[in-house]
Order: structure tokens, then C-alpha cells, then sequence
């Protein structure tokens, strides 16, 4: 069984898709909060093979929390479902270890094929997610960031649909030496967004 612990401060959408998930016989879900400092103690009493984290819960920092509880909880697997597909919100918490980001307008069935993927081992990400982090490293990429050739390999890989195990495979490399070219190529593209932000703000231009 894997087990799972639902945070989401949205009443109805937490029991809506924990009732979702109880219903498969390899899901269950042991616990589900609206706090997410109450998730420390409920993570202790259940010992939760994956986290469901709402990325947007008013009032908390969720990539400071999703940061805190990779740290306590090593063998945690945080999943990311969200209706905000914001890049900031996305690169902060790749960067904070989630191991997959779903938005809440994919299917149901799509979030379970990702808890049992994660589950596995791999990280997962929605389409549209995937989408968004190519086309910020694109328009990065035009305004002179420059690429390893292996990087581009791996992004090459991930444009066309491929999980980080299967690029490692591709590549004859290990997962975890995938997971740092992307997390560079991502570093770079935010890098030179918040760049241009800086500098666009204190243009004298302006």
C-alpha cells in the first residue's frame, strides 16, 4: 500500500480527492490537513509514503515548508497539486526537492498515475508544467544563456515527454546526475529572469 497524507486548505477539493484515492486498492490516504504546520506531527503518527501539498496555502511559506519537511523526512516524497502554474512557484519548489507538480485542472486518474510513479522512485511533472519551464529556459536561452552540450541533451529529452529515469538510461548516466542538469538549466533560467526584473525595475529609464 502506498500511503498518503492530503494538505490542502480547500475543504472540499482535500475530501474530494482523498475519497478519490481511497477508492484504488494500492492508495491509502492515513491523514489530511488544512495547516501545514500541523503536518510535522501528522507526518510522525502515519509515516506517509508521499505528501499531496497544495503549492498556494494562504498565510504560509509552502517552498519554506516543503524545504523543512525534505529535511526532516528524507525518505518523503512531496507531490506538488496546485491550480497555480506560476514559474516562480514551480522552480521554488523544484529547487526545494518536491519530486512532482500536478495542476488541478489534469485529471484524476493522471494524479494517480503520478503518486504511484513517484512512488517508484521517479519525479513527474504535469504537461503544462513541463511546458512552462521549457519555454522560460527557451526565452532565457535567446537572451544568451549558454547550455552544456549535455544539458542540452537532457532538455532535448524532457521536451519530448521523457522521465528523469528514463533520460538517465538514455544517456548512461545516474538519476541523480540528471536531476543536476536540470535543476542548472532551471537555475540559469531563473537567474536571468530575476535579472532582467532587477534591471528592468531600476532602469533610469523608468
Amino acid at each position: 500500500m502506498i500511503k498518503i497524507v492530503m494538505a490542502d486548505d480547500h475543504n472540499v477539493v482535500r475530501t474530494a480527492v482523498a475519497s478519490y484515492l481511497a477508492k484504488k486498492k494500492d492508495l491509502e490516504v492515513v491523514g489530511d490537513v488544512a495547516d501545514p504546520t500541523l503536518l510535522p506531527g501528522v507526518i510522525d503518527n502515519t509515516e506517509p509514503d508521499i505528501l499531496v501539498l497544495d503549492a498556494h496555502m494562504p498565510g504560509h511559506r509552502i517552498i519554506k515548508t516543503a524545504k523543512y519537511l525534505q529535511k526532516q523526512y528524507p525518505q518523503l516524497r512531496i507531490l506538488v497539486l496546485s491550480a497555480y502554474d506560476r514559474h516562480e512557484y514551480i522552480v521554488g519548489l523544484l529547487k526545494a526537492g518536491v519530486a512532482g507538480y500536478v495542476l488541478k485542472s489534469d485529471s484524476l486518474e493522471m494524479l494517480v498515475r503520478v503518486i504511484r510513479a513517484i512512488a517508484k522512485g521517479d519525479d513527474w511533472l504535469s504537461p503544462r508544467v513541463v511546458e512552462i519551464l521549457i519555454e522560460s529556459v527557451r526565452s532565457s536561452s535567446s537572451n544568451q544563456i549558454t547550455l552544456t552540450p549535455r544539458e542540452k541533451e537532457v532538455l532535448k529529452l524532457i521536451t519530448m515527454g521523457c522521465k528523469n529515469s528514463e533520460i538517465a538510461e538514455r544517456l548512461v548516466i545516474t538519476v541523480q546526475t540528471v536531476k543536476n542538469h536540470v535543476s542548472n538549466i532551471f537555475n540559469r533560467s531563473e537567474e536571468r529572469r530575476v535579472g532582467k526584473e532587477c534591471r528592468s525595475r531600476w532602469s533610469p529609464y523608468h
